[in-house]
């Protein structure tokens, strides 16, 4: 009998699954079948990148939060000089689909350490980007096409640059040759991550935690496969002796109560290894040696808090922003402190690099610009309470009037305030509008102050005397 030891898992589980997951690309790969010598291989092979996503889902929701916080809390258009934003790029980079492209784009360079998207135009006018997936994408050696390969299909792409006016075919991937209107390639923007390891397709920053993504999968297969088939025993049960079967008792009936009689000794299926000695004496003899302790799975649980750690730490990523407060109480000032510097380090730099790229890109060479740029909000972890009772303290101080103070913090309990309104804009202090502060008035009645007005004047009028209309209009003669 093997007991399961630690070292044990290790060797018989980690060093198999190290293998079959092993992520350097070799010098004959089958991509580098597919792609031919024309394209520099990534140092890491994309396919296997990928795979640690679905092998490890506290890896692949670490990845998909950070992106999904960098792109979907808002952005805006700001001008540096006060100009004015072209109304077709305020169009297209507040387009939700323009997000959801971006979002993929980022999840892709997180994964691969590079990325790419397609520019879609009309004529020669920008109109907007599509994500293409990065396990098909390779990039030529010349560095001015990337090639994108799904089966047996084959497009190429020309890797975006302004200086450069040469037409690239879609399908021979040759430049100024065969070109239609049919076939001309679109271009494509790549980005890649910094790395000495690859100038065009970067490294993923994850993979210094490589054998603890691997290891996360490897624990949650083992203790499915271990302790609900096989199980670690804690108990050995010897039985010596002969079993005397008889018409209404046999030796499966004698199986089954030795079981029932050690039902609360194997505590769970699986803890307990019965051994049969045959004898020949009909005297019969039943031991029980206790071998381990009652739970094993609590190292398994500790090794799992330990390589969970592990993977939350190498993407930055605490464990409050995925709805785990084991390690905080909500709402505490560690928890807030966290999310702070979650919020600023990994989300910030993420939005920083992405607004970049888009900076000097799209901004700048489709709608030849530098004096406009784009800029990702950062995330409000703040909870809702606290910032409607500061709108509420803004409110009442008359920082804010009562139409903002509706359409900001109304939506959830229906309310809305059409800036037409005539209180819209007033504002409020101590409860009292500010016309009452200042100037002891009644709050503001408008439709009764115009009427007031209207009555006023025709009371005037009718007070003149009608000589004065005449002497008036000697005048004007």
């Amino acid at each position: 009998m093997k007991v399961v030891t630690n070292q044990f898992l290790r060797q018989a589980v980690i060093k198999s699954v190290l293998n079959e997951y092993d992520i350097k690309s070799q010098e004959l790969s089958k991509d580098d079948l597919q792609y031919g010598d024309e394209v520099i291989q990534p140092p890491y092979d994309p396919f296997k990148l990928n795979k640690l996503r679905e092998v490890s889902g506290l890896h692949d929701i670490c990845i998909t939060t950070k992106c999904e916080d960098a792109i979907f809390n808002g952005k805006k258009l700001i001008s540096k000089n006060g100009k004015d934003i072209p109304p077709e790029l305020d169009e297209i980079l507040n387009d939700f689909n323009f997000d959801e492209e971006t979002e993929k784009f980022t999840e892709d360079l997180d994964t691969f350490g590079y990325a790419g998207l397609e520019i879609l135009r009309e004529g020669n006018q920008f109109k907007s980007i599509n994500h293409i997936s990065s396990l098909y994408l390779r990039m030529c050696k010349d560095k001015k096409r990337v090639v994108n390969k799904v089966g047996t299909k084959t497009t190429y792409f020309k890797v975006y640059d302004p200086n450069n006016n040469d037409v690239l075919n879609k399908n021979t991937g040759r430049f100024n040759e065969g070109i239609t209107s049919e076939n001309i390639a679109n271009e494509i923007l790549w980005f890649n991550t910094h790395s000495s390891d690859s100038k065009v397709y970067g490294k993923p920053k994850y993979l210094s935690e490589l054998p603890a993504i691997i290891t996360d999968n490897a624990i949650v297969e083992y203790q499915h496969s271990h302790f609900r088939a096989k199980g670690v025993p804690n108990y050995v049960i010897t039985i010596s002796g002969n079993v005397e079967e008889k018409e209404d008792y046999s030796a499966d009936d004698f199986e089954r109560d030795l079981e029932r009689e050690f039902k609360d000794v194997t505590n769970e299926p699986g803890t307990a290894m019965c051994i049969f000695l045959p004898s020949e004496d009909n005297n019969l003899t039943v031991s029980v040696h206790k071998i381990g302790e009652e739970k094993k799975e609590g190292s398994f649980l500790e090794l799992a808090e330990s390589i969970g750690d592990r993977i939350r730490r190498v993407h930055r990523v605490p464990r409050e922003r995925l709805g785990d407060s084991e390690g905080s109480g909500v709402g505490s000032n560690r928890t807030e402190m966290l999310l702070k510097n979650y919020s600023k380090s990994t989300v910030g730099t993420l939005q920083k690099r992405i607004a970049n790229f888009i900076n000097k890109t799209i901004i700048k060479h489709e709608f030849e610009t530098n004096d406009i740029l784009i800029e990702y909000l950062p995330v409000n972890f703040e909870e809702e309470e606290n910032i409607l009772e500061r709108g509420i303290k803004l409110l009442q101080n008359g920082a804010m009037t009562l139409g903002e103070f509706v359409n900001r913090f109304g939506e959830p309990f229906g309310l809305s305030m059409d800036e037409n309104n005539e209180y819209y804009d007033t504002r409020y202090m101590n409860n009292q509008s500010l016309d009452t502060v200042l100037y002891g008035n009644d709050p503001m009645d408008a439709e009764g102050k115009l009427n007031k007005m209207i009555d006023d004047m025709e009371e005037d009028m009718n007070n003149l005397n009608p000589s004065q209309f005449e002497e008036d209009d000697d005048l004007e003669e």
